[in-house]
């Protein structure tokens, strides 16, 4: 699950005038940035480098695929996977399948699988104070000998406020935006997991730096932008 998290929440984008749709996620053709992750004993634990690898305009806005592979800390590739981004009318949607671990998708896709999704969507414009909408995923295997059902929910989205962030690459003015999420999984076992995630998240740029924290507050470990171009 923290892999595919990962590959979600590694996301931060160069500035394209021509192709901008929204104020924090603009992309082009070509882009790449990279992140480093670290564990909650402040050790680094990998990285995670990015490429838009496909881009198509669409009305007031436009499609794109973004190609993201993960590094051990030892620099041995241990995922892969493509990420799809739509931005419309200064709305980027984000693709909640992505939150669904592969090996999971995998394991459902010799059944029938039914998936309904609420994608997270972040606004143009951002304020301290604003309420952004959940974002939700229940994937459901019919025809299997047990009960197959795996959901994801991301609620109380909350920018509460504004922070300076300094990483790498560079120095940051970011909206700092909380939100939970709960993981539920039935197959055969009824297992729950949740934790909070905070982001960092400035004009232009995209994520600067994401962290989750387990029930207790304490922080599970974090991710921050090193490099883009």
């Amino acid at each position: 699950m923290k892999k595919a998290l990962l590959l979600f929440l590694a996301f931060a984008f160069s500035l394209n005038l021509f192709a901008q749709c929204n104020d924090y996620y603009v992309l082009e053709q070509g882009t790449e940035w990279t992140y480093e992750n670290f564990g909650k004993n402040g050790k680094t634990s990998g990285k995670n480098q990015q490429k838009v690898t496909a881009y198509e305009k669409i009305g007031n806005g436009y499609k794109a695929t973004v190609n993201s592979v993960i590094f051990s800390d030892k620099g041995k590739k241990v995922m892969e996977g493509d990420l799809e981004m739509t931005c419309e009318n200064g709305v980027m949607t984000m693709d909640m399948r992505k939150f669904i671990p592969e090996e999971q998708q995998k394991a459902f896709s010799s059944y029938e699988m039914k998936m309904e999704s609420e994608n997270l969507e972040l606004p143009s414009k951002l304020s301290a104070g604003q309420t952004l909408k959940n974002g939700s995923i229940t994937m459901t295997a019919t025809g299997s000998p047990i009960p197959m059902t795996m959901s994801v929910q991301i609620t109380d989205r909350k920018v509460v406020g504004k922070e300076t962030i300094t990483t790498p690459a560079g120095t940051f003015e970011c909206y700092k935006i909380t939100s939970k999420s709960t993981t539920q999984s039935k197959m055969g076992i009824n297992m729950t997991f949740e934790f909070s995630s905070t982001e960092w998240i400035a004009e232009k740029v995209g994520m600067v730096k994401s962290e989750s924290f387990d029930k207790n507050g304490k922080s599970n470990g974090y991710t921050v932008l090193i490099s883009r171009k």
